[in-house]
């Protein structure tokens, strides 16, 4: 949830999902000239940092979304991952959508030829990392965590190790720091702190260790399409945020502000708001519903600071000395539960406010990992949420490809308390009881039996609660599905064993509606 446009539907970053060529891309970087630190100096701290580096081999067998009662079939991939220190003893850190729907796991050191199992101790999509255990303490021996360091400075040179290309040899080069920002994650799609390195792309490198000094800046995980070396590398701060979290076990993800805003830099603008000439500040035009703005904070307030730090009219906070950075850095930089404040200017006076932090509130959203996909099959008729991973259906290009109106709800669709998610009749499996509705897809449902469908839930127990002789679907368009309730109950064994569905409500659904 960020700053003036809501989301991109168009990937900033080459590293796609759906697209099975480059799902593991980053980087293997190019020598560089203009170091900041001496040459020798990099290489007399080679030796332990290889010695930390460690190789990912991940089996794992992905939902598959156009069925989403099976999976997609087991997929092999290798990355590159570093060995850190935790409360909770030595563990390798390694990119998230390296080992994303893993079912087996194994790692190799630098230099050894034995590969040994793995387990998933902890993932963050968001910042698309995880935390992986080797149980056999053999494996750590000789092995030196490295130790995680603060943000270079631009045009400082750093090191790179991992295994590009699936390569069993280690790659280790260097590159410059070019840019440090808040860029669009592609794992996640969260704007979290990144750095930009001039980078020849490769895969087979995501998760591996970017170093300066001996220490751990960053892990390498993504790079600019259509761009010819620009490679990004998660900040050490944001894998501080994710190990923190880690402490109690539980990932609780990074939090937003929950509002859209848009620049205030036109001078009338803020004129017509009252705003004395002093303030800056953005124009909040939307607050998602349970979001950490929710009742607190009004569309038309203007934000004037976060957490104590003032909001310039561009949507940008002071970062360094010289240096500026997007507003939802402050929160981002903060944990789920925290509480900060905020002063916002409303109806002539300046107000202080106290928000309560929570993850993103999305109406859309990401990519929902390490979860089987939700679904309902009534009547031959599948219903199931919209997602970024149903809209990636539509093939590597889906941006483009995925119908219009599903990808504008993406876009700008924005949580309410009239409609905290999107249910779609996603397609219909024929049969007798669905006659007539055979070529329908993608439908967006609004209600059912003249209920408001706000949510999966809502679906769920408008069904289960029909009667009379016909159950009555609307689309967000105004077209009517009727179907036979009774035929549909006739019907109902044969169409779960003609498409071979075992059962008709995805795991979880009724227990989540009866918490709803």
């Amino acid at each position: 949830m960020g700053f003036v446009a809501p989301r991109p539907a168009t990937p900033a970053c080459a590293y796609n999902r759906g697209c099975p060529t480059c799902c593991l891309f980053v980087f293997s970087l190019s020598m560089t000239t203009g170091s900041n630190f001496p040459e020798h100096g990099a290489r007399a701290m080679l030796p332990a940092l290889r010695r930390a580096v460690v190789k990912v081999l991940a089996a794992s067998d992905p939902p598959d979304y156009e069925q989403p009662w099976q999976t997609t079939g087991v997929e092999h991939a290798t990355g590159s991952g570093v060995i850190v220190e935790t409360r909770r003893g030595l563990r390798i850190l390694t990119n998230a959508h390296v080992v994303e729907n893993q079912v087996f796991l194994e790692v190799r050191r630098f230099g050894r030829s034995n590969k040994f199992v793995a387990h998933l101790e902890g993932i963050g999509h968001d910042c698309d990392l995880a935390l992986l255990r080797v149980d056999k303490p053999e494996f750590f021996e000789g092995a030196e965590p490295i130790p995680i360091g603060g943000l270079p400075s631009l045009a400082d040179r750093v090191t790179v190790l991992g295994f590009p290309i699936g390569g069993d040899r280690l790659s280790v080069t260097e590159g410059v720091v070019s840019r440090i920002e808040m860029v669009p994650y592609t794992q996640s799609q969260r704007r979290l702190l990144a750095i930009q390195i001039d980078a020849a792309i490769n895969a087979g490198n995501s998760g591996g260790p970017v170093a300066k000094d001996g220490r751990l800046i960053g892990l390498a995980f993504q790079a600019l399409e259509d761009a010819e070396n620009i490679g990004y590398v998660i900040a050490a701060p944001v894998i501080e945020h994710f190990l923190a979290d880690m402490d109690n076990g539980v990932f609780d993800g990074f939090p937003s502000l929950g509002v859209y805003a848009q620049p205030l830099e036109s001078r009338s603008h803020r004129q017509a708001l009252g705003l004395p000439q002093e303030h800056r500040g953005v124009l909040i035009n939307q607050v998602a519903y349970e979001g950490s703005g929710y009742g607190v904070m009004r569309r038309g307030d203007v934000l004037l600071s976060v957490d104590g730090v003032p909001v310039s009219s561009d949507g940008t906070v002071s970062f360094r000395r010289g240096e500026r950075i997007d507003m939802t850095h402050v929160a981002a930089s903060r944990h789920v539960g925290e509480r900060i404040p905020v002063t916002v200017w409303r109806g002539g006076v300046e107000l202080t406010c106290t928000l309560k932090l929570k993850p993103p509130k999305l109406l859309v959203p990401e990519n929902r990992h390490e979860a089987k996909p939700e679904y309902l099959l009534y009547g031959g008729l599948l219903f199931a949420p919209l997602t970024r991973d149903y809209l990636k259906t539509w093939g590597e290009d889906w941006w483009e490809s995925a119908p219009r109106h599903l990808l504008a709800l993406y876009e700008n669709g924005v949580r309410t308390r009239e409609r905290r998610e999107v249910v779609l009749l996603q397609k219909v499996l024929a049969d007798e009881v669905n006659r007539g509705y055979h070529d329908m897809e993608s439908m967006v449902i609004t209600r059912v039996q003249g209920q408001r469908i706000r949510c999966m839930c809502d679906l769920h127990d408008a069904l289960a609660r029909a009667d009379g002789d016909f159950v009555r679907f609307t689309t967000a368009d105004h077209m009517e599905i009727v179907i036979d309730r009774q035929l549909a109950a006739q019907r109902h064994a044969a169409i779960l064993e003609r498409y071979g569905v075992p059962q008709d409500t995805s795991e979880g659904l009724p227990d989540g509606c009866a918490a709803a």
